[in-house]
């Protein structure tokens, strides 16, 4: 056999007799305690990480420095900056997760209150702490629950017993090899999902790409979507949103973006959704007029004004049903409350949706134009407008109802009862009302108006309706008589 050929080197060979490195240091007055493992401890590594290496993968191997720092680090007794070369990687690799999976849903849930606009990409990954890289990658389920917590045992004897601290304990080296198996073979060797990893691409794709996306390749992405898991889908819309609130973002990037920000948002889950409404609130507070801008625009292009926080809700609707107000008294007003009427309907699917502290604004601004000015001219209602006003109604729970029924009695809608036409409108609105509500008094309240139409407007009079009503209708605060007369 040529002598220049690479000899085989046994385990024990890499157990060096611990004295020659204690004399060494002594030679300097160097300290020798609990330095250097002893040799019992490294030839218990020896023997053992042979098997272990032969075991772990190829392609994880290659290019894994940190395991042959390991192999230096335990041949020479210093199992805690072992320990410190398996840990490294390992928070360079939930890292490198971390990024694939959404840096900006990773900073939502790792980093809170006003800290979080610190946080805008990779490199502010080396802010968090590993402690937090653990608990924030276990939230976003990056590691399962067991995983975790081998991690953070690891994690707790790497702070306590390793290199990184000053120490009086000792590692021993089945208890090292326990902990390396732990993280090459519940972390390293785990790849990403085949999903992860096209959702990183499209991300990367979008950001980068010059022209806009054709239909075909808006069809493909959607049907695509459908088969991928949830946890990916929100984690792409959460990314999505971020880039199109980016004062950086140019407009070929918003446009894709606008092109398939619907697909993904039908198909990701109401807690992500309500958390993009959380974010616009932040910029708000954070005076990131701009951001917030732009998420109202996002919001607006998927159809999700309705996850919005309630306080953002109530001040929007407020204004939104103020405007509603002026358009309907003002000229041109079958072309303008349309539009107006559209954004209201933006924030609410369903009664559940509308914030009650501007429900009986919103009842009666809109009642108001259903009801119409009487005029001959279209019936005196916005031909455009009366259909949006009637989803509206449409929604409507018995609190909405009540809302509508007290509405009626306000001396700016009751005079218009007065009126045929209007009359005729608001049989058509009650006969919306009727089979939505679920109380039996409020129903009773419903019949009581729609057998006497034409004499709505004096209901207030009749003691009998009053009485029915009270639940429903603060007959002082409607500002009308306090003692009625009865009607026969």
């Amino acid at each position: 056999m040529p002598d220049n050929l690479p000899q085989r080197v046994e385990p024990k060979s890499l157990a060096v007799e611990t004295v020659v490195f204690k004399e060494y240091l002594s030679q300097f007055g160097l300290p020798t305690d609990n330095i250097i493992a002893s040799s019992e401890e490294r030839r218990i590594i020896a023997s053992n990480l042979p098997e272990f290496l032969s075991l772990v993968p190829r392609d994880v191997k290659q290019g894994a420095r940190y395991l042959s720092k390991f192999v230096g680090a335990t041949a020479i007794g210093l199992f805690d900056a072992a320990l410190n070369y398996v840990w490294n990687e390992v928070v360079l690799n939930l890292r490198r997760k971390a990024m694939i999976y959404g840096i900006d849903l990773f900073f939502d849930a790792a980093v809170g209150g006003s800290n979080r606009a610190d946080y805008k990409d990779e490199d502010d990954l080396v802010g968090i702490k590993d402690s937090v890289l653990l608990a924030t990658c276990k939230k976003l389920e990056l590691i399962s629950d067991v995983v975790f917590k081998k991690l953070d045992h690891i994690l707790t004897m790497r702070n306590e017993v390793a290199a990184s601290h000053p120490n009086v304990d000792r590692i021993g080296g089945f208890e090292l090899l326990g902990w390396l198996q732990t993280c090459v073979k519940d972390v390293l060797q785990d790849r990403p999902s085949e999903s992860a990893i096209k959702i990183k691409a499209l991300v990367d794709n979008l950001r980068s790409r010059q022209d806009v996306i054709d239909s075909d390749t808006v069809g493909h992405f959607a049907a695509e979507l459908r088969n991928l898991a949830s946890a990916h889908v929100n984690n792409l819309l959460i990314n999505i949103f971020g880039m199109f609130v980016d004062p950086r973002a140019d407009q070929v990037l918003k446009k894709n973006i606008s092109l398939i920000s619907k697909h993904v948002w039908d198909n990701a889950d109401d807690q992500v959704k309500y958390r993009i409404g959380i974010k616009i609130d932040g910029y708000r507070t954070n005076l990131q007029q701009d951001r917030a801008q732009e998420g109202i625009g996002f919001l607006t292009l998927v159809d999700g004004r309705m996850y919005e926080s309630v306080s953002a809700r109530i001040i929007s609707l407020e204004n939104l049903a103020d405007r509603l107000e002026v358009a309907h008294l003002g000229h041109d007003n079958y072309y303008h409350e349309p539009p107006i009427m559209r954004e209201i309907l933006q924030f609410f699917k369903s009664s559940a949706d509308i914030p009650r502290e501007v429900l009986p604004k919103l009842a009666k601004n809109v009642l108001r134009c259903r009801i119409g000015r009487g005029l001959s001219y279209r019936d005196g209602v916005s031909p455009g407008g009366r259909q949006l006003y009637d989803s509206f109604l449409g929604m409507m729970n018995d609190d909405g109802i009540a809302s509508c029924v007290s509405a009626c009695f306000l001396p700016e809608i009751n005079a218009k009862l007065t009126n045929v036409i209007c009359q005729r409108h608001f049989s058509e609105v009650l006969a919306i009302l009727r089979p939505l509500a679920i109380s039996d008094r409020l129903k009773e309240v419903l019949e009581y108006l729609n057998a006497n139409v034409t004499l709505a407007h004096t209901a207030y009079r009749d003691k009998r309706f009053r009485d029915l009503s009270t639940p429903f209708i603060s007959w002082k605060q409607v500002g009308w008589p306090a003692s009625p007369t009865t009607t026969s």
